[in-house]
């Protein structure tokens, strides 16, 4: 499909053979906790308006990294500090798109801006010098055809009301990262190197590499992810590959999707995948306050959280292999080109009774929509999120409010009859098709 890369990255997993002693753990979790460091340094110093010009491409943060002093008064490995300092970067442009995304919400369904008022912003958001000198409360510096542009968008329009508005929206939306976790760190290739069926890990100490076995004998060379489970003496290496992407034939058409607890996804057309997630969340969030009851009851006597964490991590292998055997069969059967699914609201508890609110906190829709995700990029299918409020309650024949009740939709309006979910599914599948035709207007409103 046209936009979409030939490779994508998967992640790999890598774990440790025999447990490690508690003082190399230490050591690791120093390395974590000076990472941690070092990100938060950078997020205070350079996360805010000001310092949006040095981000792109981030070496003068880098080189303004190095003249703070702050690798040589920790003592960290260049290969953690500076991987550390990108890994910064990325989480304060991923807040400015973030904020750029709400922003252009706001434009749109701002009803006190003209189109021409429209426009004048858009260009300034584009223009990445532009957007600066807005922002820093000076006039754009543009040359060429990007001067002509802006000299055309502002034609007609209050620039000082917009410019003004502009920076309310990114001082209101703009949120400055921060981190309390230190559970990991990410390690260059330079950073360690595979041998003896293990793994050496650069430590603080000069000269010193820590060997840790692994439980296999594959090696990789690129950026890798070391989390660290203290409490269990373990660790995991996170490892991203690239693989291409597959182009499947037969793969076209449009489906909407209901995404939900009970089963995992409903079709526009009434086609169920995943009607038996509940049961394997339910096997987990059962098993987890049952045993945290009896760890409460007898905390001085408890021997130990082994055996939990054993049969806690095998109920989830087993959800976590569901889900994926399922998100494989609907994508196989239903051959779509572009799939709709709604946007979930926050986790609210449903005030029925503790085992609901229970299951529905510990509802790892995170990992189904991580999963779903990747499957379709690995496929070529578009995955597109619609707005989600109001869907389920909404005719998706004529549009008005309807009732539920013992999983029928009732609509008084047109009469309409159908399985509640599959009508939730109808209604994305129709707010996508808006979606992308208000998107397709807003391009050729552009280009003209």
């Amino acid at each position: 499909m046209k936009g979409h890369k030939d490779t994508i990255y998967k992640t790999v997993y890598q774990y440790n053979q025999i447990p490690i002693a508690a003082a190399d753990m230490e050591r690791l979790q120093e390395i974590a906790r000076d990472c941690r460091e070092v990100k938060n340094y950078v997020y205070d110093r350079f996360g805010g308006i000001r310092s949006l010009p040095k981000l792109y491409p981030g070496y003068t943060v880098q080189n303004e990294m190095t003249r703070s002093g702050l690798r040589e008064r920790l003592g960290l490995p260049a290969v953690y500090f500076y991987l550390s300092i990108f890994d910064a970067l990325g989480d304060i442009k991923s807040q400015w798109a973030r904020a750029k995304s709400r922003i252009e919400k706001n434009i749109r369904s701002n009803p006190n801006l003209t189109q021409e008022d429209r426009h004048y912003l858009r260009f300034v958001m584009k223009q990445s010098r532009c957007f600066e000198s807005v922002l820093a409360g000076g006039k754009p510096d543009l040359s060429g055809s990007w001067k002509e542009g802006y000299e055309a968008v502002r034609a007609g329009v209050d620039t000082r009301r917009l410019d003004q508005y502009l920076r309310r929206q990114v001082r209101r939306h703009l949120d400055r990262p921060h981190t309390d976790a230190a559970d990991g760190f990410p390690a260059a290739p330079k950073g360690y190197r595979y041998a003896d069926h293990g793994i050496y890990l650069t430590m603080k100490e000069s000269r010193r590499r820590l060997f840790i076995p692994l439980t296999d004998n594959n090696r990789y060379k690129t950026q890798i992810y070391v989390c660290l489970y203290p409490d269990e003496g373990r660790i995991t290496l996170n490892i991203p590959i690239e693989v291409r992407q597959r182009h499947p034939a037969g793969y076209e058409g449009e489906i909407g999707l209901a995404v939900g607890l009970k089963c995992m996804f409903v079709t526009d057309q009434g086609r169920i995948y995943g009607g038996s997630y509940l049961e394997y969340q339910s096997a987990l969030t059962d098993y987890i306050r049952e045993s945290l009851s009896r760890r409460r009851r007898n905390a001085r006597s408890n021997p130990g959280t082994k055996k939990y964490s054993a049969k806690k991590a095998r109920l989830e292998a087993a959800m976590h292999a569901y889900v994926n055997a399922e998100i494989n069969r609907m994508l196989e059967t239903e051959r779509p080109g572009v799939l709709y699914v709604p946007k979930l609201p926050a986790v609210s508890k449903a005030g029925v009774n503790k085992k609901v609110n229970a299951t529905l906190s510990m509802w790892q829709r995170g990992f189904v929509k991580n999963r779903l995700n990747q499957k379709c990029r690995e496929r070529s299918v578009e995955l597109v999120e619609v707005f989600g409020k109001g869907i389920s309650t909404q005719c998706s024949v004529c549009g008005a409010e309807g009732r539920k009740e013992k999983e029928r939709f009732f609509c008084a309006a047109c009469g309409a009859e159908l399985p509640e979910r599959q009508n939730t599914a109808c209604n994305v599948l129709n707010r996508g098709r808006a979606l992308r035709e208000e998107r397709d207007s807003d391009r050729t409103d552009e280009g003209h």
